[in-house]
């Protein structure tokens, strides 16, 4: 086992990676899979497992981590441990709740083949594939970690079965319960390049529900949108930041420290700095169709997007999104980068040769401070470290200040025919 995962897993990671190592020795000699793949489920049915069961994908082994979460609200240690206690002793499983249904579902599919604490790993009946459940329902997540710690337990999961050789693929699949994954899903990993450590897959959304769909149609829209932007910027991190389309090598994941424990953006914040540790890769031949629903179950996000879609169109609003002279304001800065160096000591007269709304923006999200903590830094390293910063949470603040101070939003349909960039 490398450095990277033994500090890892000592300092960062997830306290079912401690009841795993703790009780290895146990697991099963013929446990040995393929791929792996983590599911955060909250307040799904059991049609992902049934639907990926039946799935060509199982026809070699692989390991579903399905973690059943349920967020719960700031409570006292007390009262966290007599609702735990109280779950524990009772073992009639209410229909009602889709938490204990999908665990009862999950726990039916095959046999039992090792468990201890809330992990549960099942030998699939009559297939090469298991699953590995997770119950953090009966002692829920805290509301503000939400989907970030369920991600994270399951992909920590991962990267420990992957270190000690009981995956054999160094990939770590991400997805959603609403995921209906390709064929190609897996194999099309097999072939990207060693300097690839996240493959981002392609996708489109679909729904029974016409109005559903087309309001998703339109979130999608912007989406690809916002990427083709910050690829005609040129920008260094123009990708996709989906949880249910990644997929990332263990290493570099524990690398990164895994997913941030957050209600939501966690999938933004893991690629934003897996970005800084190899290339970003999209596939595009393989397809994800995602169920377009809407949800509030996260505060930002596709389900709430589509709700406010649907909201505005109800009241024949338009549905509005950045103004496209943003990106050609991007690109201009980040061409300018290229000689910033030479002017490093007198940033104030590079300033102003910008324009204005540019010379803000890089203001109000801290360019000064940075050039000033890299002035004694040769070119090549400057550089270097102007990547890393102007990161995509830093290319995403600086949009936000120019649309703040000088491009307001305006229609999608206006801002698809003004763009210099095709979707």
């Amino acid at each position: 086992m490398s450095k990277a995962f033994n500090q890892y897993f000592s300092r960062y990671a997830e306290n079912e990676v401690e009841v795993l190592i703790q009780h290895e020795l146990l697991l099963p000699d013929e446990f040995l899979v393929e791929h792996v793949l983590v599911i955060p489920a909250y307040q799904e049915t059991s049609a992902f497992i049934e639907r990926f069961l039946a799935s060509s994908l199982v026809k070699s082994p692989v390991l579903m981590v399905v973690v059943i979460n349920e967020p719960i609200a700031q409570s006292s240690a007390a009262q966290i441990t007599e609702r735990y206690s109280k779950d524990l002793k009772n073992t009639h499983v209410n229909s009602l709740n889709p938490q204990k249904t999908l665990h009862k579902y999950s726990l039916s599919c095959g046999d039992i083949s090792w468990q201890h604490e809330n992990l549960t790993l099942i030998k699939v009946h009559q297939s090469q594939s298991w699953l590995l459940v997770v119950d953090r329902f009966t002692h829920g997540i805290e509301k503000e970690q939400g989907v970030g710690l369920a991600r994270k337990i399951g992909a920590d999961l991962c990267a420990y079965l992957i270190s000690i050789k009981r995956v054999e693929q160094p990939w770590i699949c991400s997805s959603d319960a609403d995921a209906y994954l390709p064929d190609n899903y897996f194999s099309a990993l097999h072939s990207r390049d060693k300097s690839t450590v996240v493959c981002c897959f392609n996708f489109q959304h679909s729904s029974d529900d016409k109005r559903v769909h087309q309001a998703n149609f339109l979130y999608e829209t912007a989406l690809r949108y916002y990427v083709a932007g910050l690829h005609y910027a040129n920008s260094p991190y123009a990708f996709f930041t989906i949880g249910s389309l990644l997929a990332f090598k263990a290493e570099v994941y524990v690398q990164a420290r895994g997913f941030p424990k957050r209600s939501a953006g966690e999938d933004f914040y893991l690629l934003n700095k897996l970005a800084k540790l190899g290339d970003v890769e999209f596939i595009e031949e393989v397809i994800v169709t995602l169920e377009a629903r809407t949800s509030q179950r996260v505060p930002f996000g596709t389900g709430p997007a589509v709700q406010k879609i649907l909201d505005l169109q109800e009241n024949k609003q338009d549905y509005c999104y950045y103004h496209p002279e943003i990106f050609i304001l991007l690109k201009s800065t980040l061409c300018s980068f290229s000689d910033l160096w030479h002017h490093r000591a007198d940033l104030p007269t590079w300033l102003q040769q910008r324009s204005t709304p540019v010379s803000i923006a890089l203001t109000e999200i801290g360019f000064d401070s940075f050039v000033k903590k890299q002035i004694n830094n040769s070119e090549k390293q400057f550089n270097k470290q102007l990547d890393v910063w102007f990161d995509a949470f830093k290319t995403l603040k600086f949009i936000h200040s120019v649309r703040a101070n000088y491009y307001q939003d305006i229609p999608l349909a206006q801002a698809l025919s003004k763009a210099p960039f095709r979707v």
